[in-house]
């Protein structure tokens, strides 16, 4: 069951939008929880620092520790005030145990101290306002940003929506365009990078005016109008397609940009995001404010969904996002939505051949909907034999993993979770953590 509704009738190449429930609708703002569960690791053993102890009273905002090593680690706040319950390994969304700092709330919504970055010494030195931005826990790739060797020479901003259901992206330009501009005009001024391109659907286009407005002085900001959405796991794509300059291109999420321009102007680190929270299960569907750390079970049943009934959810979208085991894991930074499907429980002499895997029929689809122009049930078939080495060959490596060939798949074959599988045999599983979407360390 991967949560499409009907899935009992043939299906199209690309899978409906499922948009309308929330593409309009007011934003909502999640309460605070009772607690919050904020990861200081992004991956298995990865360096970390503790900056708190267990019993000690934090305001939000306050600094909890930080994740990464130098000079590439990035602060790690509290987003609601209250009492360090633990400091051990709680679950994380990515699927393993993180080292995380647990906080009861205490209901009194104290806040720290702050002081907006254009407010100090920030003002002209990129180095320094690079730096101010890891201090307030926003998530971009500092190694490359900060390395003068690096050669970045452009910033791809995607404003697409590609999962269905989600809609945050949207929300946001549409609430908060001149914000995120802003955020982008204090990056590529502090990282000297003077290209960036905003890549939006045709439909969205009215939306990125304030692009178009930061970027008629020294900045080339261009704007690029698309038919189809683009998965953030392709940044090379987009790159290949629309960079003009030459060099290296770094993918930027939204949600960051709107976090440069609010600790730039306002000094507030990194604490909250704008999610969509939709799926069958979800009674209310909507995009809402929601504290970082927050367990998913909370923003669930805060748009109505029951979670007796509950079957899947992903952190993310249906097509590529990531698969929950409990719903006790949080919110992490740059996930843009939360999807619940209802379970549908079927005896075996009912299943319908529909859910059953068949032999492939040599049809294509999936070379057809592939935004990475690959062959993938070869390539599946390829790890299937073990030969990897031919499946890297004909660009295993290249699959952005957007969902779309296991979709349109009329044999049900589980094409993304056997490339997957590749991955992890050549790579080793670390190649599926810290993706674009969801590694809090990546640009």
């Amino acid at each position: 069951m991967d949560g499409f509704l009907p899935t009992f009738t043939k299906r199209k190449l690309l899978p409906p939008t499922y948009r309308e429930a929330t593409w309009d609708k007011p934003v909502s703002r999640v309460g605070e929880p009772e607690r919050v569960i904020i990861p200081l690791q992004d991956s298995p053993g990865a360096s970390h620092q503790v900056a708190v102890k267990e019993g000690e009273e934090v305001t939000a905002g306050q600094k909890l520790g930080a994740m990464g090593e130098a000079p590439a680690c990035l602060s790690v706040h509290a987003s609601i005030s209250g009492t360090v319950e633990q400091i051990a390994p709680l679950p994380h969304p990515l699927g393993f145990q993180a080292i995380s700092v647990s906080i009861a709330s205490n209901g009194k919504h104290e806040t720290c101290e702050s002081s907006p970055l254009s407010a100090g010494d920030h003002a002209g030195n990129g180095q320094k306002v690079l730096e101010g931005l890891q201090g307030m826990g926003i998530p971009l790739n500092y190694r490359h940003l900060m390395a003068r060797e690096s050669g970045v020479s452009c910033l791809i901003i995607n404003a697409t929506e590609f999962e269905p259901f989600l809609t945050s992206r949207h929300l946001l330009l549409k609430e908060h365009g001149n914000e995120v501009a802003s955020g982008l005009k204090v990056l590529m001024e502090a990282c000297s990078v003077k290209q960036a391109v905003v890549v939006v659907e045709n439909t969205n286009t009215s939306l990125v005016e304030p692009f178009k407005k930061t970027g008629q002085g020294t900045l080339d900001i261009t704007v690029k109008g698309v038919a189809q959405p683009y998965p953030d796991t392709a940044p090379w794509l987009l790159g290949e397609k629309y960079a003009k300059a030459q060099g290296q291109v770094m993918s930027i999420d939204l949600s960051s940009l709107f976090a440069i321009n609010n600790a730039w102007v306002s000094g507030l680190p990194f604490t909250e995001q704008l999610v969509t929270i939709a799926g069958s299960a979800i009674r209310d569907p909507q995009n809402a404010w929601v504290k970082t750390g927050t367990p998913l079970s909370s923003i669930i049943t805060h748009a109505g969904g029951d979670l007796s009934r509950v079957g899947r959810v992903s952190l993310g979208g249906p097509l590529m996002g990531i698969p929950q085991h409990t719903l006790d894991a949080p919110l992490i930074k740059k996930a843009k939505g939360v999807f619940a499907a209802v379970a549908f429980l079927f005896d075996e002499h009912r299943e319908s051949r529909f859910y059953k895997q068949a032999p492939c029929v040599k049809c294509a689809k999936c070379v057809d909907v592939c935004p990475a122009s690959l062959v993938p049930a070869t390539i599946s078939d390829f790890v299937n034999n073990k030969l990897l080495d031919d499946a890297q060959e004909w660009g295993l490596f290249h699959c952005v993993e957007c969902g779309l060939c296991e979709y349109s798949c009329p044999s049900r074959i589980p094409l993304l979770s056997i490339m997957r599988l590749g991955k992890v045999l050549l790579k080793g599983e670390n190649c599926l953590l810290g993706q674009n979407i969801f590694g809090a360390l990546d640009g």
